[in-house]
Formats: structure tokens, C-alpha cells, sequence
């Protein structure tokens, strides 16, 4: 399983235009072959910043959402909205049961949102 903690610094006046990309990646990515979870938080504190945590089952599932044109279409179109270069790390669990809880498409009581 390959986690991924992904930090956007956006710029105050952009961030409705960014939630509303990450809301269409959101429903986009959890439709994904081996994608388990891909969820963001909006920061309490600043609002600017937001977090996304990933859950993938392997690398080449990982690799497959990076070649998919919605991702190419997030990056291009969310580039403008930064004002700092994304951050993100990698990490790798040997484990196979779901650290981040379950995927929103196998969970049709909840919706997906920004928190």
C-alpha cells in the first residue's frame, strides 16, 4: 500500500476556485483502479492551506492516476491558484487493511466534501 500527504499553500482569493477542482478530482479519483482513499482538508487556522491524504494499493496503481487526463487537468489548471509549490511525501505500509478508512464510492451514506 503507498500513502501520499500532499500540502497546497493557495492564494486567499483563489481558494473556492481550488476546493471546487478538488472536489471534481475527489469524485474522480475514487473511481480509480486502486485507489482506497483520496480525501482533502481545508486548514482551520488558515484556509489557504490544504491537505490531501491518498491511499493507493500499489505503485502502479499510483502511477496510473498520474497518467490520467483529469490529473493533467487539475495540475494545469490549479498552478495559478498556489502560492508556494506543492509538498508532498511518500510512504509505503506492508499492511493491507486501510489506515485512512474506507473509500467513498463503498460508503453511500456519506458525501464527499472538503473538510
Amino acid at each position: 500500500m503507498v500513502i501520499l500527504q500532499s500540502t497546497f499553500q493557495l492564494f486567499p482569493e483563489k481558494v473556492d476556485e481550488a476546493l471546487e477542482l478538488m472536489r471534481e478530482m475527489m469524485r474522480l479519483c475514487t473511481h480509480e483502479h486502486g485507489c482506497r482513499h483520496y480525501r482533502y482538508f481545508q486548514g482551520i487556522a488558515d484556509p489557504g492551506e490544504v491537505l490531501l491524504l491518498q491511499e493507493w494499493n500499489d505503485a502502479e496503481s499510483l502511477q496510473g492516476h498520474y497518467e490520467t487526463d483529469h490529473m493533467e487537468r487539475f495540475v494545469s489548471r490549479l498552478g495559478p491558484l498556489l502560492r508556494s509549490p506543492i509538498t508532498t511525501r511518500s510512504y509505503v505500509s506492508q499492511d493491507e487493511e486501510s489506515i485512512l478508512g474506507v473509500n467513498e464510492e463503498s460508503n453511500a451514506e456519506s458525501h464527499q466534501a472538503i473538510h
